[in-house]
């Protein structure tokens, strides 16, 4: 299936609050040899540069951290628990905020996706160390430039229609820091936004 065009650096170069609720409804790509797997972005978390402590360049730049401080459209990922989570750069270079992407709703390739993960599954992309296992998403894409179309990419597709009255919002969940900042937003009735996920966050 062709994808149409790819969100350039000027999407992202914006707040991560804007660039996460923009987020949801376009499509993320993953090519690789063995096929193509995509699916609609459904859930997304905000990082800010300045004042999260839950953000991970929070006490500056490391070698874990240093895709966060490149050029907007950039992809930052990191391992935690085994698994790798996949994160879209955003703000001008230098300033290290970002977007997690936390859960898809598949729409291509959901075999291969099921095959990645080793076990049958009806909901392969709920949560975002599934979300990179199914996609294949690893480290070897960290600072990857989401921006060339190319292995890894989000394109303006938006396959499934909705109003803002359809965003929810909560606060983040999974973190310790800062945790009560509304920055979570997810797609209303989406059975790929874990519904465990909603538990003990308000929802707005």
């Amino acid at each position: 299936m062709a994808w149409g065009k790819v969100l350039q650096r000027e999407f992202y170069n914006r707040d991560p609050v804007t660039v996460a609720k923009e987020l949801l409804g376009k499509v993320l790509v993953r090519e690789t040899p063995e096929g193509v797997t995509a699916g609609v972005i459904v859930e997304t978390e905000a990082y800010l540069a300045q004042g999260d402590p839950a953000n991970h360049a929070f006490r500056g730049m490391t070698d874990r951290n240093k895709s966060m401080f490149g050029p907007p459209g950039c992809a930052y990922v990191y391992r935690i628990h085994q698994v790798c989570c996949l994160n879209a750069v955003t703000e001008p270079e230098g300033v290290p905020s970002a977007v997690l992407i936390r859960a898809l709703m598949p729409i291509e390739g959901i075999e291969l996706m099921r095959e990645r993960l080793g076990r049958f599954d009806s909901l392969p992309t709920t949560g975002p160390g599934k979300l990179c296992k199914a996609m294949a998403i690893d480290l070897s894409l960290d600072g990857w430039d989401l921006t060339l179309g190319e292995r890894l990419w989000v394109a303006e597709d938006e396959p499934v229609k909705f109003a803002e009255s359809d965003i929810a919002v909560t606060a983040r969940i999974g973190v310790t820091a800062a945790k009560e900042l509304p920055l979570r937003f997810f797609l209303r009735r989406q059975p790929f936004v874990n519904f465990v996920s909603h538990l003990g966050s308000r929802v707005r």
